[in-house]
């Protein structure tokens, strides 16, 4: 999508000559699913018409009944990562949580289709309601949301780690092949090397912030405990019966890690405004306020997740317009160049 951000991807892993290299962050695409399968699908499904729900970056969304929804992908192939994802969702233990997590309940092929069925959560996702709210409603919802992905921070892995990506087939990002910093400094890497010219061209002296995060991430060690980090939380993910009160968050999967949780902290406070005139004070507020639930301390590491994340997913939507021309692109160089970030890093 050229001009705005957009959310979402999924993973794959490269390589050459058989090398077990780091996995990329790479994004799916619902714009694949054909009209006349979608149709037919839904017709041998049961989806009565004016059920359409969302379309998102990976699927499409129709409700099904009062407690469930379907979910229709264009890739068969995914059916093994979503068993897999149906399994995590199963074992999650999320009952502290004053919010609901997904569960799914079947996945089908149909008419070269993939037909999900998951839990119908209620509420509305934040990024449909904010519009409507006055500015002390806003503010509510912003520090809801900032809870939110503070309350998801404590829940813990459901079980034994060996993998930081959730849908990592392939095993390259084996627990016992890197530590955690590494393993997001190498994801960052892979895309400082195929778009350098490019990042050359618009980042403010990029090999300086290349070697400033190498520090950064090689030189350390993550000693904390491995938790559930959605990887996704922004304002869509994120449903709301109301200003107050947050209802559910939705859609784990691509991009969900087992890592430190502070990634997601620092996700959420760059995702929640990505192209508005007052995007930086938003940024700025809500990491404020995320520092007063985490501690002050983690403030140099949550500007340290987000410049990695920008390097990491800058090419994530580019299409036949090439990389410069991409909305999600420009995003990420306008946060690589906010220098007061750099300088805050630690």
């Amino acid at each position: 999508m050229s001009g705005a951000p957009r959310r979402g991807a999924r993973a794959r892993s490269i390589g050459a000559g058989g090398e077990r290299t780091p996995v990329e962050l790479r994004r799916a695409d619902a714009s694949a699913i054909d009209p006349g399968a979608r149709d037919a699908a839904l017709r041998e499904l049961g989806v009565g018409p004016g059920a359409w729900i969302a379309t998102g970056t990976e699927a499409e969304v129709y409700g099904l009944t009062d407690e469930r929804v379907v979910k229709l992908y264009a890739d068969t192939r995914r059916a093994g990562k979503l068993e897999s994802l149906r399994r995590f969702y199963d074992s999650v233990r999320g009952e502290r949580l004053k919010f609901a997590l997904p569960r799914i309940y079947d996945i089908t092929p149909v008419r070269g289709l993939l037909a999900v069925t998951e839990r119908r959560i209620e509420g509305k996702p934040l990024s449909e309601l904010l519009p409507a709210l006055d500015a002390g409603d806003a503010l509510r919802a912003r520090e809801r949301y900032i809870d939110a992905v503070v309350a998801l921070a404590e829940l813990e892995a459901p079980h034994r780690v060996s993998r930081y990506l959730l849908l990592d087939e392939s095993g390259t990002s084996s627990v016992r092949a890197q530590g955690w910093c590494e393993f997001v400094y190498r994801l960052a890497q892979v895309k400082i090397e195929r778009h350098r010219a490019s990042l050359q061209a618009d980042v403010i002296d990029l090999p300086a912030k290349e070697a400033r995060l190498r520090e950064l991430y090689l030189g350390r060690k993550y000693d904390g405990p491995l938790r559930v980090v959605h990887g996704d939380f922004f304002p869509g993910n994120v449903l709301m019966s109301d200003a107050e009160r947050v209802s559910g968050v939705i859609d784990f999967g691509s991009f969900t890690m087992l890592g430190d949780p502070l990634y997601d902290v620092s996700l959420a406070c760059m995702f929640f405004d990505m192209v508005g005139p007052e995007r930086s004070s938003v940024r700025d507020e809500l990491i404020a306020v995320a520092l007063r639930r985490v501690g002050a301390a983690a403030e140099g590491k949550l500007y340290r997740y987000a410049m990695a994340y920008a390097l990491m997913s800058c090419d994530l939507y580019a299409g036949a317009d090439g990389l410069r021309q991409d909305g999600h692109y420009r995003w990420a160089v306008d946060l690589l160049n906010t220098e007061p970030y750099w300088q805050r890093m630690a």
